[in-house]
Protein backbone atom coordinates (compact mmCIF):
# COMPACT_ATOMS: atom_id res chain seq x y z
CA UNK A 1 0.00 0.00 0.00
CA UNK A 2 2.85 2.37 0.81
CA UNK A 3 4.36 1.66 -2.58
CA UNK A 4 1.14 2.67 -4.37
CA UNK A 5 0.87 5.88 -2.32
CA UNK A 6 4.50 6.64 -3.15
CA UNK A 7 3.81 6.18 -6.88
CA UNK A 8 0.73 8.39 -6.67
CA UNK A 9 2.63 11.15 -4.86
CA UNK A 10 5.47 10.97 -7.41
CA UNK A 11 2.93 11.16 -10.25
CA UNK A 12 1.26 14.22 -8.69
CA UNK A 13 4.63 15.88 -8.15
CA UNK A 14 5.66 15.18 -11.75
CA UNK A 15 2.35 16.51 -13.03
CA UNK A 16 2.56 19.72 -10.96
CA UNK A 17 6.16 20.36 -12.13
CA UNK A 18 5.11 19.79 -15.74
CA UNK A 19 2.18 22.21 -15.42
CA UNK A 20 4.33 24.84 -13.67
CA UNK A 21 6.85 24.67 -16.49
CA UNK A 22 4.05 24.79 -19.09
CA UNK A 23 2.40 27.89 -17.61
CA UNK A 24 5.68 29.50 -16.59
CA UNK A 25 4.43 30.04 -13.05
CA UNK A 26 2.87 28.19 -10.17
CA UNK A 27 0.40 31.04 -9.60
CA UNK A 28 -2.50 30.12 -11.84
CA UNK A 29 -6.18 29.43 -11.26
CA UNK A 30 -8.09 26.79 -13.13
CA UNK A 31 -11.82 27.10 -13.70
CA UNK A 32 -13.55 23.92 -12.58
CA UNK A 33 -15.96 22.98 -15.35
CA UNK A 34 -19.35 21.33 -15.00
CA UNK A 35 -19.36 17.78 -16.40
CA UNK A 36 -23.18 17.44 -16.31
CA UNK A 37 -23.97 18.91 -19.78
CA UNK A 38 -21.39 16.61 -21.37
CA UNK A 39 -22.69 13.57 -19.52
CA UNK A 40 -26.30 14.40 -20.44
CA UNK A 41 -25.31 14.82 -24.09
CA UNK A 42 -23.53 11.45 -24.10
CA UNK A 43 -26.49 9.81 -22.34
CA UNK A 44 -28.94 11.36 -24.83
CA UNK A 45 -26.87 10.13 -27.77
CA UNK A 46 -26.70 6.60 -26.36
CA UNK A 47 -30.45 6.62 -25.73
CA UNK A 48 -31.10 7.88 -29.27
CA UNK A 49 -29.08 5.04 -30.78
CA UNK A 50 -30.57 2.46 -28.41
CA UNK A 51 -34.18 3.35 -29.12
CA UNK A 52 -33.96 4.34 -32.78
CA UNK A 53 -31.98 1.38 -34.15
CA UNK A 54 -34.84 -1.16 -33.84
CA UNK A 55 -37.10 1.19 -35.83
CA UNK A 56 -34.66 1.94 -38.65
CA UNK A 57 -36.49 -0.49 -40.97
CA UNK A 58 -39.54 1.81 -40.89
CA UNK A 59 -37.46 4.19 -42.97
CA UNK A 60 -37.29 1.51 -45.68
CA UNK A 61 -41.06 1.10 -45.57
CA UNK A 62 -41.42 4.87 -45.91
CA UNK A 63 -39.16 4.91 -48.98
CA UNK A 64 -41.17 2.03 -50.49
CA UNK A 65 -44.43 3.90 -49.86
CA UNK A 66 -42.97 7.16 -51.21
CA UNK A 67 -41.83 5.52 -54.46
CA UNK A 68 -45.28 3.90 -54.76
CA UNK A 69 -47.04 7.23 -54.30
CA UNK A 70 -44.92 8.88 -56.98
CA UNK A 71 -45.45 5.83 -59.24
CA UNK A 72 -41.79 5.83 -60.21
CA UNK A 73 -41.86 2.09 -60.98
CA UNK A 74 -44.64 2.56 -63.53
CA UNK A 75 -43.01 5.55 -65.21
CA UNK A 76 -39.43 4.23 -65.33
CA UNK A 77 -40.41 0.54 -65.62
CA UNK A 78 -37.67 -0.62 -63.26
CA UNK A 79 -38.82 -3.96 -61.78
CA UNK A 80 -36.42 -4.18 -58.84
CA UNK A 81 -37.95 -1.05 -57.28
CA UNK A 82 -40.98 -3.19 -56.40
CA UNK A 83 -38.93 -5.27 -53.92
CA UNK A 84 -38.94 -4.06 -50.32
CA UNK A 85 -35.50 -5.45 -49.42
CA UNK A 86 -33.71 -2.84 -51.57
CA UNK A 87 -35.39 -0.13 -49.54
CA UNK A 88 -34.12 -1.75 -46.35
CA UNK A 89 -30.58 -1.46 -47.71
CA UNK A 90 -31.24 2.20 -48.46
CA UNK A 91 -32.67 2.76 -44.98
CA UNK A 92 -29.57 1.14 -43.41
CA UNK A 93 -27.36 3.50 -45.42
CA UNK A 94 -29.43 6.56 -44.43
CA UNK A 95 -29.44 5.52 -40.76
CA UNK A 96 -25.67 5.00 -40.89
CA UNK A 97 -25.20 8.44 -42.48
CA UNK A 98 -27.39 10.15 -39.85
CA UNK A 99 -25.57 8.29 -37.06
CA UNK A 100 -22.11 9.28 -38.29
CA UNK A 101 -23.12 12.92 -38.73
CA UNK A 102 -24.66 12.96 -35.24
CA UNK A 103 -21.49 11.48 -33.74
CA UNK A 104 -19.35 14.09 -35.50
CA UNK A 105 -21.57 16.91 -34.22
CA UNK A 106 -21.58 15.50 -30.68
CA UNK A 107 -17.80 15.12 -30.66
CA UNK A 108 -17.34 18.74 -31.81
CA UNK A 109 -19.72 19.96 -29.12
CA UNK A 110 -17.95 17.91 -26.45
CA UNK A 111 -14.62 19.31 -27.62
CA UNK A 112 -15.96 22.84 -27.12
CA UNK A 113 -17.55 22.08 -23.76
CA UNK A 114 -14.53 20.30 -22.28
CA UNK A 115 -11.87 22.93 -22.76
CA UNK A 116 -9.56 23.42 -19.83
CA UNK A 117 -9.64 27.11 -18.85
CA UNK A 118 -6.72 28.48 -16.83
CA UNK A 119 -6.18 32.07 -15.69
CA UNK A 120 -2.49 33.00 -15.71
CA UNK A 121 -1.60 36.54 -14.62
CA UNK A 122 -3.68 38.76 -16.97
CA UNK A 123 -4.36 36.09 -19.58
CA UNK A 124 -6.82 33.30 -20.12
CA UNK A 125 -5.41 30.09 -21.53
CA UNK A 126 -7.76 27.54 -23.00
CA UNK A 127 -6.32 24.11 -23.63
CA UNK A 128 -8.32 21.65 -25.68
CA UNK A 129 -7.57 18.28 -27.14
CA UNK A 130 -6.76 18.60 -30.81
CA UNK A 131 -6.05 15.46 -32.81
CA UNK A 132 -3.35 13.58 -30.92
CA UNK A 133 -2.08 16.68 -29.12
CA UNK A 134 -3.35 19.83 -27.53
CA UNK A 135 -4.34 23.22 -28.86
CA UNK A 136 -3.57 26.31 -26.78
CA UNK A 137 -5.57 29.52 -27.15
CA UNK A 138 -4.31 32.58 -25.28
CA UNK A 139 -6.49 35.60 -24.66
CA UNK A 140 -5.44 38.85 -22.99
CA UNK A 141 -7.98 40.20 -20.51
CA UNK A 142 -6.95 43.81 -21.20
CA UNK A 143 -7.72 43.67 -24.95
CA UNK A 144 -9.59 46.64 -26.36
CA UNK A 145 -12.97 46.34 -28.08
CA UNK A 146 -14.08 43.21 -26.25
CA UNK A 147 -17.18 43.11 -24.07
CA UNK A 148 -17.37 40.57 -21.26
CA UNK A 149 -20.67 38.89 -20.52
CA UNK A 150 -21.55 36.52 -17.70
CA UNK A 151 -24.45 34.17 -18.41
CA UNK A 152 -25.86 33.38 -14.98
CA UNK A 153 -28.79 33.64 -12.61
CA UNK A 154 -31.84 31.73 -11.50
CA UNK A 155 -31.90 28.02 -12.08
CA UNK A 156 -28.72 28.11 -14.19
CA UNK A 157 -26.71 28.67 -11.01
CA UNK A 158 -28.02 25.40 -9.56
CA UNK A 159 -27.59 23.49 -12.82
CA UNK A 160 -24.07 24.82 -13.36
CA UNK A 161 -24.82 26.39 -16.73
CA UNK A 162 -22.92 29.64 -16.10
CA UNK A 163 -20.24 30.81 -18.49
CA UNK A 164 -18.19 33.83 -19.43
CA UNK A 165 -18.51 35.13 -23.00
CA UNK A 166 -16.30 37.71 -24.71
CA UNK A 167 -17.93 39.51 -27.64
CA UNK A 168 -16.61 41.90 -30.23
CA UNK A 169 -19.00 43.85 -32.48
CA UNK A 170 -21.91 41.69 -31.29
CA UNK A 171 -20.23 38.43 -32.30
CA UNK A 172 -19.11 35.87 -29.74
CA UNK A 173 -15.33 35.43 -30.03
CA UNK A 174 -14.38 33.51 -26.93
CA UNK A 175 -16.23 31.66 -24.16
CA UNK A 176 -15.53 29.43 -21.21
CA UNK A 177 -17.12 26.02 -20.70
CA UNK A 178 -20.10 25.75 -18.35
CA UNK A 179 -19.25 25.98 -14.65
CA UNK A 180 -20.80 26.19 -11.19
CA UNK A 181 -20.50 29.67 -9.64
CA UNK A 182 -19.33 28.46 -6.24
CA UNK A 183 -16.09 28.22 -4.23
CA UNK A 184 -12.97 28.77 -6.33
CA UNK A 185 -14.93 29.58 -9.50
CA UNK A 186 -16.71 32.43 -7.72
CA UNK A 187 -13.38 33.98 -6.70
CA UNK A 188 -12.06 33.68 -10.25
CA UNK A 189 -15.19 35.29 -11.76
CA UNK A 190 -15.10 38.11 -9.20
CA UNK A 191 -11.45 38.78 -10.04
CA UNK A 192 -12.19 38.91 -13.78
CA UNK A 193 -15.23 41.15 -13.31
CA UNK A 194 -13.23 43.30 -10.82
CA UNK A 195 -15.90 43.25 -8.16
Amino acid sequence: MKMIQKWISKWKEFKSKKEASYFGTTLYDELTINPLPSLLLILGTILFFTYSLPYAFYLGKFFYWFVGVLEITKVLKIPFLDELRYYHYLSAFVYFYISVSLLIDVSRLLKDWNRRTVFVKNEIWQIQRFGFGKKLIKFDLNSDGFQLGLEHGGITDYLGCNRLVWEKNGESKFSTPYFFPYKKNKAIVNRILKR
